[in-house]
C-alpha cells in the first residue's frame, strides 16, 4: 500500500459532481470502474459534495471484464483438457449452457472514420444555465439564461519515419451567449438604463473565440508544442499552470514548449509564451480577462487588444512567461532536477504605477525504494520579485521561499506518511486576488474538501498512519497535521499578536467486501484555527469544528440488463467562526441518496443544509442564529435541496440535469481560493465526443 501527498492521502476520495462546489465537503465514492467524473467535458461544473455520485462497484469491474475476456476467449477447436479436470469443465459448461444467457447492456463507442494514418476527432459540450437566484442583495444578476459551447476540433497522426512518432492539431472554439442582452445585466442600479461606468465595469456580454490551438509534435528524442499547453516544475512547487474547474480556473500557457532527451536519464525542457485561459466563468456566466491583459506593450497595437477580454484568435498582451527545466537519473535511483523562470505581469503595481516581474530558481531530489521502504522527495524554489525597481523602487523588491519535503514508509501492510512545508511569502503570481491565475499548486498537507487561511506564509507538518488488513478489506487510518501561518507576508508567523496556529486531525476507515458488492467509508475529526497569543475581548481561535463524513455503497444486483446500485452520504460539521466582533455559530453539510442503473443511468437526491446565514420569515429556519443581528444580515436559505440525473448514451457521451439549490462558499484548490457564489436554479450539460 502506498500513500501519497495530498489528493490521495484520503482513501481513494473522489469528489462528487456539481454545478458549484460546496467549500468545505466532500463525500466518498468508488471510481474503479465507470466513466471518470467529469469525463469527456472541458472546463466542466466542478467537482463538490452536493454533486453527482457516480455509482459504480467492483462487481460492475469484474462483470465488465469478465465479458471483455469471453469476448477474446479461445478458438472453439481449441483443445480440451483430458481427464477429470476437464470433465468438471464439461459438466460446468453444460450447466451454463442450460442457464439462459443473462442481459447486460453496455456503451459503445463513436469515432469518426480514420483517413490513412490521420484520425480526426471531435467533441462538444454545451452548457445550458438557468440562474434563478444568487441570493446577493444585487437583482440584476438574477433570472437570467446563458449557453455557452466548448467545440474542440484535432486530428491524431501517427508517424513511424525517422524517429517521428506522433504530429497532432487541435483547436477550441468558445462561445457564449446572452439572451437577456447585457442592457439587462449590466444595469447594477436597475434604472432601466446603462451607464457608461456600468457599461466599462461590466463583465456579462456575448463572446466567441478560438480559445485553444494545440500543434503537437513527436519524436523519440524530443516533443514540440506551439500553441496551447499546459506545464508543471518540479511537482507544480515551481511551475504549474493547468485547468482547475473546482474554481473556474482553466488556464495555459499560449507559445513555445520543447522537451528533449538528449542522452539516456537526462530530460530538458523549455518553454515561453503568454498566459491564457478560459473567458466563460462556470460559475457565474461573467467574462474573465487574460491575466495581465492588456499590458502597455499593446497600447498601439489595434487588432490584438480592441477585445475587452483577450485577443479572439491568439491570446497576446497578457502575462510573459518563460522558464527551464533539467532532470537527470543517477546511479542509486536517484532523480535530480533543476529549474528557472520568469515571469512579466501585464498588471500595473496599483501604488507605484509600475509592471512587475519575478525570477524564480530552484531544485529538487527524488529517491524511490529506499531500502525497499522509502520514497523521498524534497524540492524548494526562491523567488525574487521586481529586481528591476531596486533602484528607482526599492519598496517593491521581495524576496520569497517555498520548501516540501516527503517521506513515505512502508512496512508490510502498514504505512507512514511523514511531509513538511515552509512557505515564506511564496507568491508566484501577481497578488493573492481570488481569480487571479496562480502559478504554481505549491502542496499544502491539506484534505481536499478544506478551506485553507493561508498558503502563501505557512510552515508545519503531517503525519499520516495507516493499516491495511487485506483479508478482510480494511483499513484505518489516522492522520494530524499542524502548522503556523500569518495572513501577510509583513507579519511574523511563529511569534507575536498576528501569529496563527493551524491542527486538525482525523480517523477513519475504509472497508470493502472481497465481492465488491459493499462499501463503507468513514472519518471523524477536530480542527482548530486560532492565534499564538491571547487577544484582548475575544478568544484566540478564529474558527474550530468537529466534522463527520459517512458513505455507504450496496450493490443490489443485475435486473433487465442494469447493474443495481444504491449509495448513501453524510458530511457534517459545525463551525464556530469570529466574524467581525463575535462569534458565529452554524452546521453545515450534506445529506445525499442516489441510485445507478449502469452503466447508463445515474440519480441523486443532495440534501445540503447550511445556517450560516438568518433564514429570516421565507425560509424554513433549522437553527437559531446566535449573536447574529437579523435584521442587518442578508437573509438565505437554511436547506438547499438539488437533484442530478446522468444518462450515458456513448462511452464519452452524455447528458446531464441539475435543478436546485446550491451553497456557495470559499473553496480551496492547491492554495487557489475563491469564494463561489450561491446557486439556485437549473443546469443542463450535453457531451458529445467523437
Amino acid at each position: 500500500m502506498s500513500v501519497t501527498s495530498d489528493e490521495s492521502r484520503a482513501p481513494k476520495l473522489v469528489r462528487l459532481y456539481s454545478p458549484f462546489a460546496l467549500a468545505g465537503t466532500f463525500v466518498f465514492a468508488q471510481a474503479e470502474a465507470g466513466v471518470p467524473l467529469g469525463a469527456g467535458g472541458s472546463g466542466g461544473w466542478g467537482r463538490g459534495p452536493a454533486a453527482m455520485v457516480q455509482f459504480v462497484s467492483q462487481a460492475e469491474a469484474t462483470g465488465r471484464a469478465g465479458s471483455e475476456a469471453a469476448e477474446a476467449g479461445a478458438p472453439a477447436d481449441a483443445e480440451k483438457e483430458e481427464g477429470p479436470a476437464a470433465e468438471s469443465e464439461s459438466s460446468a459448461s453444460a450447466d451454463a449452457e442450460a442457464k439462459p444467457e443473462r442481459r447486460s447492456f453496455k456503451l459503445h463507442s463513436a469515432q469518426l472514420p480514420s483517413m490513412g494514418k490521420a484520425q480526426p476527432w471531435v467533441s462538444n459540450t454545451l452548457w445550458a444555465d438557468y440562474f434563478a437566484n444568487n441570493y446577493n442583495p444585487q437583482q440584476n444578476d438574477d433570472g437570467f439564461y446563458a449557453l455557452v459551447n466548448y467545440l474542440n476540433l484535432g486530428v491524431d497522426t501517427r508517424l513511424r519515419n525517422k524517429g517521428f512518432q506522433l504530429f497532432s492539431l487541435s483547436a477550441r472554439i468558445d462561445t457564449q451567449y446572452l439572451p437577456q442582452g447585457t442592457n439587462v445585466l449590466c444595469d447594477g442600479d436597475m434604472n432601466g438604463k446603462v451607464s457608461p461606468n456600468e457599461a466599462q465595469t461590466c463583465t456579462f456580454g456575448n463572446d466567441a473565440r478560438i480559445e485553444r490551438f494545440t500543434m503537437r509534435l513527436e519524436h523519440r528524442k524530443f516533443k514540440l508544442f506551439v500553441g496551447d499547453f499546459n506545464v508543471n516544475f518540479g511537482r507544480g512547487l515551481a511551475l504549474s499552470v493547468r485547468k482547475k474547474n473546482d474554481i473556474g480556473i482553466d488556464s495555459t500557457v499560449k507559445g513555445v514548449k520543447l522537451d528533449l532527451r538528449p542522452v539516456r536519464n537526462v530530460q530538458l525542457s523549455g518553454l515561453w509564451g503568454v498566459a491564457n485561459r478560459q473567458q466563460s466563468d462556470f460559475a457565474t456566466r461573467r467574462l474573465f480577462q487574460d491575466p495581465g491583459y492588456k499590458h502597455g506593450l499593446c497600447e498601439d497595437i489595434d487588432i490584438p487588444a480592441s477585445n475587452k477580454y483577450g485577443a479572439r484568435l491568439w491570446t497576446g498582451c497578457s502575462d510573459f512567461i518563460g522558464g527551464a527545466r533539467a532532470e537527470a537519473k543517477l546511479p542509486g535511483k536517484v532523480r535530480l532536477g533543476a529549474h528557472y523562470g520568469n515571469i512579466w505581469f501585464g498588471d500595473l503595481n496599483e501604488i507605484s504605477d509600475q509592471h512587475e516581474a519575478l525570477h524564480f530558481v530552484g531544485g529538487d531530489i527524488t529517491r524511490a525504494r529506499l531500502f525497499k521502504r522509502w520514497d523521498f522527495f524534497w524540492g524548494t524554489t526562491a523567488i525574487m520579485r521586481n529586481y528591476h525597481h531596486k533602484e528607482h523602487h526599492p519598496s517593491l523588491v521581495e524576496t520569497g521561499f517555498g520548501s516540501y519535503i516527503s517521506n513515505n514508509f512502508s512496512f508490510g501492510n502498514t504505512n507512514l506518511l511523514i511531509e513538511g512545508k515552509y512557505y515564506d511569502n511564496y507568491v508566484l503570481a501577481r497578488d493573492m486576488n481570488p481569480l487571479t491565475v496562480l502559478y504554481t499548486e505549491a502542496t499544502t498537507l491539506e484534505r481536499q474538501d478544506q478551506q485553507i487561511p493561508a498558503a502563501a506564509n505557512s510552515a508545519g507538518p503531517l503525519v499520516r498512519v495507516a493499516h491495511t488488513f487485506p483479508k478482510k478489506g480494511l483499513t484505518f487510518y489516522w492522520n494530524t497535521l499542524g502548522y503556523a501561518y500569518a495572513y501577510a507576508n509583513e507579519h511574523d508567523m511563529w511569534y507575536g499578536q498576528d501569529a496563527l496556529r493551524l491542527l486538525h486531525t482525523y480517523a477513519g476507515f475504509d472497508w470493502d467486501t472481497a465481492d465488491g458488492k459493499t462499501s463503507a467509508k468513514a472519518n471523524g475529526g477536530w480542527r482548530w484555527e486560532g492565534y499564538y497569543e491571547p487577544h484582548e475581548n475575544r478568544e484566540r481561535f478564529e474558527r474550530k469544528l468537529p466534522q463527520v463524513q459517512l458513505y455507504l455503497n450496496q450493490a443490489l444486483g443485475h435486473w433487465f440488463g442494469f447493474n443495481h446500485s444504491v449509495n448513501f452520504a453524510v458530511d457534517w460539521r459545525r463551525e464556530r467562526v469570529w466574524k467581525g466582533d463575535r462569534v458565529k455559530r452554524f452546521h453545515r453539510g450534506n445529506v445525499i441518496l442516489g441510485y445507478g442503473l449502469a452503466p447508463f443511468v445515474t440519480a441523486a437526491f443532495i440534501g445540503g443544509f447550511s445556517t450560516e446565514d438568518p433564514a429570516g420569515d421565507d425560509y424554513i429556519k433549522l437553527h437559531p442564529q446566535d449573536g447574529d443581528d437579523e435584521a442587518a444580515a442578508n437573509k438565505k436559505p437554511h436547506m438547499w435541496p438539488g437533484g442530478e440525473v446522468r444518462f450515458n448514451f456513448l462511452t464519452s457521451s452524455f447528458v446531464r440535469v441539475f435543478v436546485g439549490r446550491q451553497v456557495g462558499g470559499l473553496l480551496c484548490v492547491n492554495g487557489s481560493c475563491r469564494v463561489l457564489p450561491d446557486f439556485s436554479g437549473a443546469r443542463l450539460d450535453l457531451v458529445l465526443a467523437f
